[in-house]
């Protein structure tokens, strides 16, 4: 039986990173949208499957997005994505892992980066990231040591997302000799007849159904100093930096250490640990994680606090700490598992997202952030941001639920109990006449 891999035309850039990866390269693809990415990921794993046995894996930042892109999903004609495998080289197909096995033993996933557990436990030897810039940005921390260790290769296509993490291995490995570097506009990419992938009338074309002028940089120019589109605290971010807000914060132990809960039923929970020095809000610890119940949590922040040498203050959590959630220490509330251990937490009041985000807007020239232990405080508060509606081409009203979210939620909790508690107007004073 003969094959001819891969089974598509390739335009000129993808012919080139197909070459990159035959050749042992890993390879990072910045470039616009609508480029091809995902079909050319979908061929260079079964290329790396035939020609190594092992696992291999598609990553998405989250999973419903691997089985609604390749693995449910249509190309442009009405093809099912995932028939551009052929046939004959499927073994075995396990629709509820998003899991095919190979006629040579190999294994290709697709899953999400938004669980990592079970992504680690296989033993990848290639991993493909799929929209780098929104996966979680210590997933490929959490992953990379592995290929190191098993001498696989990673496939990183993306559009930039401003300067967050996709940016910062661009940087990286630009000039390293084991990566096949591509940063790639609309006027960059072409079809195999010379003309362009996305032609400027089509650009041209968005821009009159309303897409802004910052978008067409970023998603077709791949422009990476274009901010952080439709980000909540752009400005507030970029006032902490310029005032040296992020530092190397000292633990004051004669002071009570506080702490504000997101906490998720079945996905990830954040902690923010803090405490109130003069006019300032310290930002000093954060626990973050998915799949553990919350004792682990509670757990995780006494060990802190007895580190550090601080007594508790006030906890903070949400207005739902009390109800049951499946998948929590047998529907227990959470509320009470905490009374058993000894933490006693105020609900916060029930406000809507929007009053949430104005109080944490308040906040803002109050806080500072210890920038070793709370990186990614750092980065939640700078890529958290409004849902895009592709249709209108405009952001939503609502924020975008994805890595940040919950990170910049405990935040918002802390913000609404600041104001209620300890931002306290002082009295006016009143004057009386002499006379």
């Amino acid at each position: 039986m003969y094959l001819e891999l891969p089974s598509i035309p390739l335009y000129p850039h993808q012919e080139r990173m197909f070459k990159a990866l035959h050749d042992g390269k890993n390879v990072l693809s910045v470039i616009h949208r609508r480029a091809g990415k995902d079909i050319v990921s979908l061929h260079m794993i079964v290329l790396r499957a035939l020609t190594r046995v092992g696992t291999h894996i598609y990553l998405f930042p989250y999973t419903v997005q691997a089985r609604n892109v390749c693995w449910e999903g249509m190309d442009f004609s009405g093809k099912p994505f995932i028939s551009n495998i052929p046939e004959c080289l499927i073994a075995k197909k396990n629709d509820a892992r998003m899991q095919l096995t190979l006629i040579n033993g190999s294994r290709i996933i697709f899953c999400g980066s938004n669980n990592l557990d079970p992504i680690i436990g296989s033993n990848p030897i290639t991993l493909i990231y799929s929209e780098f810039a929104l996966h979680h940005p210590l997933a490929r921390q959490y992953l990379n040591p592995i290929l190191i260790q098993n001498q696989g290769l990673e496939v990183i296509q993306s559009t930039p997302r401003g300067k967050n993490h996709l940016y910062e291995l661009y940087e990286i490995v630009r000039e390293n000799p084991k990566y096949h570097v591509e940063h790639l506009s609309i006027d960059q990419t072409f079809k195999l007849d010379g003309s362009p992938i996305i032609s400027k009338e089509q650009v041209d074309d968005a821009r009159r159904m309303g897409m802004s002028e910052e978008m067409v940089r970023q998603e077709f120019m791949c422009d990476f100093n274009v901010g952080n589109m439709g980000a909540y605290y752009t400005r507030e971010m970029d006032d902490m930096t310029r005032e040296g807000r992020i530092t190397n914060l000292v633990i004051n132990p004669n002071l009570p250490l506080h702490s504000a809960w997101d906490l998720g039923s079945v996905d990830s929970t954040a902690g923010i640990l803090f405490q109130l020095e003069g006019n300032f809000i310290n930002i000093l610890f954060l626990l973050h994680d998915s799949g553990q119940g919350f004792k682990y949590y509670l757990d995780k922040a006494e060990q802190i606090r007895i580190s550090v040498g601080c007594r508790w203050g006030t906890h903070f959590a949400p207005h739902d700490l009390a109800q049951r959630h499946q998948g929590w220490e047998q529907a227990e509330s959470r509320l009470m598992l905490a009374r058993r251990a000894g933490w006693h937490f105020q609900i916060t009041p029930k406000l809507s997202v929007e009053d949430g985000i104005e109080a944490t807007r308040y906040i803002f020239p109050k806080i500072r952030i210890d920038k070793n232990n709370c990186d990614l405080v750092v980065r939640a508060l700078r890529e958290y941001q409004r849902e895009y509606d592709d249709l209108k081409a405009c952001f939503k009203l609502v924020p975008r639920h994805d890595w940040t979210s919950h990170i910049t939620d405990a935040i918002r909790y802390l913000a609404i109990n600041f104001r209620r508690l300890y931002d306290i107007p002082q009295s006016p004073i009143s004057y009386t006449s002499s006379m």
